[in-house]
């Protein structure tokens, strides 16, 4: 028959099997989408991993030609499905 203490053996080195197996696949996923430089459990440092801010110099007032191309397209697509709606 099993004693208490076998069992509790027991319980206690599935326990620990099971973190062992979350912390090895854990390391895995991240090092499969991991970034040159990073590590697993420590931060970065410094500057070199920060985003800079997207400022207005992305975005500008006047759509480009690709843009104005395809809102002429939706626009007839949309007139073509539903009448004309401004």
């Amino acid at each position: 028959m099993v004693t208490f203490s076998e069992l509790m053996i027991a319980v206690i080195g599935t326990v620990i099997l099971v973190l062992l197996c979350v912390v090895v696949g854990g390391w895995l996923v991240f090092k499969s989408k991991s970034q040159p430089g990073e590590g697993f459990i420590v931060r970065p440092k410094g500057d070199a991993f920060t985003l800079p801010s997207a400022g207005d110099e992305l975005f500008s007032s006047e759509p480009s030609e690709e843009e104005k191309a395809l809102l002429g397209r939706t626009k007839e697509f949309l007139e073509r499905l539903g009448g004309k709606r401004e």
